[in-house]
């Protein structure tokens, strides 16, 4: 029977073993240095060389002629490890030896000699999967080991191995291999055993051993099962009815371009084609992620060197460009979705039509919102309208108010004249002609509605107020109400008031505005008000609806 190829190109010394250089070389000094500890404990996904290397461990430190920290693989005692003949090398797997009962056995016996080597290693495989019994009886032995005792344990669960145990071992985190060691590794291999592969095919293999040595020795090991001296990519696609993927990389540029029917489709190629749908759902996750991440920042590529090649990551940057992150968070969550129910699933493609499915109502909806959004810019334009007219009259206003300045400094600062010419107006006032009472009243009504022009509450403020004397060039206004003699004494407000009046007599005046109260008790006749007409009733009805669609008030 011949050898699986992971066995047949199984490293012999630490120079042979791919990746993980940073134990290799620990372990290499520490030999040289004759440093050797009792225990180590090996940590790390399966098939990366833990097991490997501490094979290599028992045979260097038992190997009679080593050099540099490597075994010479030619002494009685390394060829007899090379072949599993090695009586002080024990190697027990935790998994099928998990009761207390099986330790005891070995402690008791560990107290005897080497049989032909220096020490006696003790290599226990799945280290985590032993009782707790079993490992209370392990912990003496490992704090107090004879001095002819080593004890390597390997575990692909750390997590799971008691704090008391890891305190009384050195640890050694074993890492994934990058594509490119793998694919440097298989090229060797595919030179010894004399085949040709067509290009990718190495990397298809890389790829899909997740970084696992020996998955992807396994896997390739299947393929040169054809017997076959020129592999091709599609042969190796279809022995191993494994998603490359590019396979993965299609379906998303379908679902990118908004093509769900035909993404729909090919997901039912692909089962037809005898995929596993499961490793596919998970390189659709794990793409969908590459995207996001990239998208985030684009200095996170470098990171993904140990999963994918050069040309892969080009065109994930490529398609980066086409996604958003808000999809690619809802492509993630369907897919995630869809692998935990691939399993049980009696339709197999199912869960993932549905997540097509998933993703393409979350884009409708998506639709559906930016035309909800535009349709309230095109209700909030009438809105805008008002308050900028609103803006405009404040403006206005402000205006007024720096122009109003020279009122009060009376004949001060005329330095800004020649650029206010109202200021210069206001200064001669004296020497203006007088304007009778009967005449402003005659005007007063085309005065308020120059007013509304500028300001439409304070059209509203005055139709309840009536001139009732006249002072050289200042008007004396009597307010029926507090609050709007106050509103009206504003500055800013009186400002507007003064410029229309001015426009309309033709004359420069200043307003002084008393309340109704104030006039009587200084004997100005008061006219009695006019009722609200029916325009003016409608006009206001207009103003009050308006104000209530705009707050969202009611009229109480």
């Amino acid at each position: 029977m011949s050898k699986v190829l992971y066995r047949k190109y199984r490293p012999t010394n630490f120079s042979e073993v791919v990746g993980q250089e940073h134990i290799v070389k620990t372990l290499q000094n520490a030999v040289k240095r004759e440093k050797i500890a009792h225990a180590y404990l090996f940590s790390g996904p399966r098939g990366i060389g833990k097991t490997t290397i501490a094979r290599i461990l028992a045979k260097v430190v038992n190997c009679k002629n080593p050099k540099s920290g490597e075994p010479c693989n030619e002494c009685e005692n390394c060829l007899n490890i090379n072949e599993n003949k090695f009586l002080d090398l024990i190697e027990i797997d935790a998994a099928t030896h998990t009761q207390v009962d099986k330790i005891r056995d070995l402690i008791e016996k560990i107290n005897f000699s080497p049989t032909s080597g220096k020490y006696k290693v003790y290599i226990i495989d799945e280290v985590h999967m032993l009782s707790k019994g079993a490992f209370n009886a392990l912990l003496k032995t490992l704090e107090e080991p004879p001095k002819h005792a080593i004890f390597i344990l390997a575990t692909t669960e750390i997590h799971k191995i008691p704090a008391t145990i890891i305190s009384r071992c050195q640890r050694f985190d074993f890492r994934r291999l990058k594509v490119s060691e793998i694919k440097e590794r298989l090229e060797k291999i595919a030179k010894q055993e004399k085949v040709k592969v067509e290009k990718g095919v190495l990397d298809f293999i890389a790829i899909n051993s997740n970084g696992g040595l020996r998955d992807s020795e396994s896997l390739f090991g299947q393929i040169l099962s054809l017997k076959d001296n020129d592999i091709t990519l599609k042969e190796v696609q279809t022995i191993l009815a494994v998603a490359d993927i590019s396979v993965a990389v299609k379906l998303i540029e379908l679902i990118t371009e908004k093509k769900y029917s035909e993404a729909i489709d090919y997901i039912n190629k692909i089962t037809d084609d005898g995929y596993d749908l499961e490793q596919f759902n998970i390189f659709l996750i794990e793409y969908c992620r590459k995207l996001m991440l990239i998208k985030i920042s684009s200095e996170i590529k470098e990171s993904f060197s140990s999963e994918m090649t050069e040309e892969q990551i080009s065109e994930l940057e490529a398609m980066s460009q086409k996604t958003s992150i808000a999809q690619l968070l809802g492509m993630i969550r369907a897919f995630i979705k869809s692998k935990e129910e691939i399993k049980s699933s009696i339709i197999q493609q199912l869960p993932l039509e549905l997540a097509i499915a998933e993703i393409n109502i979350a884009d409708k909806e998506s639709l559906t919102d930016k035309a909800a959004t535009n349709y309230n810019d095109k209700i909030k334009e009438p809105i805008k309208k008002i308050t900028d007219r609103v803006s405009s009259s404040v403006k206005q206003s402000q205006d007024f108010i720096k122009k109003s300045v020279g009122f009060e400094k009376e004949k001060g600062e005329t330095n800004n004249a020649k650029n206010n010419g109202i200021l210069e107006k206001s200064i001669n006032l004296d020497k203006t002609a007088l304007v009778a009472l009967d005449t402003i009243r005659s005007e007063w009504c085309e005065i308020l509605e120059e007013i509304k022009s500028h300001n439409h509450s304070l059209m509203a403020f005055l139709k309840t107020c009536q001139p009732v004397e006249v002072k050289k060039n200042e008007i004396i206004v009597s307010c029926q109400y507090s609050f709007h003699k106050d509103k009206l004494k504003k500055i800013e407000n009186k400002a507007i008031i003064e410029k229309v009046a001015g426009e309309v007599l033709k004359t420069d005046v200043l307003m002084k505005f008393i309340s109704q109260d104030e006039a009587e008790k200084m004997g100005y006749e008061i006219k009695e008000t006019k009722s609200v007409t029916a325009n003016d009733k409608k006009e206001r009805d207009d103003v009050v609806d308006m104000a209530l669609d705009m707050f969202g008030g009611k009229v109480v």
